[in-house]
């Protein structure tokens, strides 16, 4: 009976996290966003996972920056116009390293507009490249310094991907080009996102959500959720 009880309550609890208010997410940055479109496969995650329903738009043209993206409007506009839950902030994939300085002004300027109109800033950590994998701490640093400057949260996907890649060197994170995610890269992000807005551990949830077996998308979720665990309790 208890059993009975217990299973009812959780299929009501499901079904309240389907029927509440969808999350709206806007997402502003570039290919590594676009690219194998990370977050309709968080949605998909969110959606396996009984959560919020998860509604999304992206202002993610090749190779912007937050400062290309401030000076053209369109982003700025975007956020004026959504009534967002959060807005994710993903900067040009060189640019932390080469000249944090514009990040860190950017990044505060869309911030300021995106505290304007209620929402909050998520900060989407990338990764180095694959033929500069040492720079991964810096790089690193740079989006936890931006955080702690902001007072915004930080999704981090580059410090989930450098622990996979010390458990498996050989994991095929990277596209040919070096540079953007392949499948299973992008899957470790989406994972790292679900994990950092719903505060669930996104093990057990379907691997072909990124075409992968899963045993593989086992690992990667429980990288994903320990790197949200650590982070938390490094704060």
């Amino acid at each position: 009976m208890v059993t009975g009880i217990f299973l009812f309550g959780a299929l009501i609890a499901a079904r309240a996290g389907r029927e509440m208010k969808p999350l709206r997410i806007l997402f502003i940055g570039n290919s590594y966003t676009s690219v194998n479109n990370l977050p309709k496969m968080i949605a998909d995650l969110a959606k396996a996972g009984d959560q919020r329903l998860f509604e999304f738009e992206m202002e993610t043209p090749g190779g912007c920056t937050l400062e290309k993206h401030w000076k053209d409007g369109k982003a700025v506009g975007k956020i004026a116009a959504g009534n967002w839950d959060f807005v994710v902030l993903q900067e040009q994939s060189l640019r932390p390293l080469n000249d944090p300085k514009l990040m860190f002004e950017y990044a505060a300027k869309l911030d300021g507009e995106i505290k304007k109109y209620k929402a909050k800033t998520l900060l989407y950590q990338t990764w180095a490249r694959q033929n500069a994998i040492e720079k991964q701490p810096e790089l690193s640093k740079a989006y936890l310094d931006l955080g702690k400057e902001l007072k915004a949260d930080v999704a981090p996907v580059g410090m989930a991907w450098e622990q996979a890649l010390k458990d498996d060197p050989k994991l095929a994170l990277y596209r040919d080009d070096k540079s953007h995610p392949a499948k299973a890269g992008t899957y470790l992000a989406a994972c790292v996102f679900y994990a950092k807005i719903y505060n669930q551990s996104p093990e057990g949830l379907p691997g072909k959500i990124g075409d992968l077996g899963d045993d593989q998308a086992k690992k990667l979720q429980t990288i994903a959720w320990k790197t949200i665990q650590q982070l938390a309790g490094s704060n």
